[in-house]
Formats: C-alpha cells, structure tokens, sequence
C-alpha cells in the first residue's frame, strides 16, 4: 500500500468518526448522560478529529506523516 491509498484510507476514517460522533451526540442530547458523555465520553472523538489538545495527535497527525 503507497502513502496515497493509506491517506484515502485514514481520509475515510475521518469522515466515518466525524459520523459517528455526530449520531452519539444526538442519541445522548436531552439525556441525564449528556453531561457525562460531554465531560469524558466525548474526549476519544475529540482526540480522533484534532479538536481535543493540541499536543495529543489525531487522524491528522497521520495524513501529515504521509504528505
């Protein structure tokens, strides 16, 4: 596998995660879970998307190796 097909690969995973923390989010909205899930259930997401800390590397980390 070359560097192109492994970032269409992680490119996919990116929009699959972005998905899938997208339905989480609203299957927990309006729940006594949301606070919870905002607080500590949502951080794997994050970290996935970059949008956690800015020192914890995400799926972008990987796309940035393979430029």
């Amino acid at each position: 596998m070359n560097n192109e097909e492994r970032r269409e690969l992680v490119e996919q995973a990116l929009e699959l995660v972005a998905e899938a923390q997208s339905l989480v989010d609203a299957a927990v909205e309006g729940t006594s879970e949301q606070a919870h899930y905002e607080a500590y259930g949502s951080y794997g997401f994050d970290t996935l998307l970059g949008n956690g800390n800015p020192y914890d590397s995400s799926l972008n980390t990987l796309l940035e190796t393979w430029e």
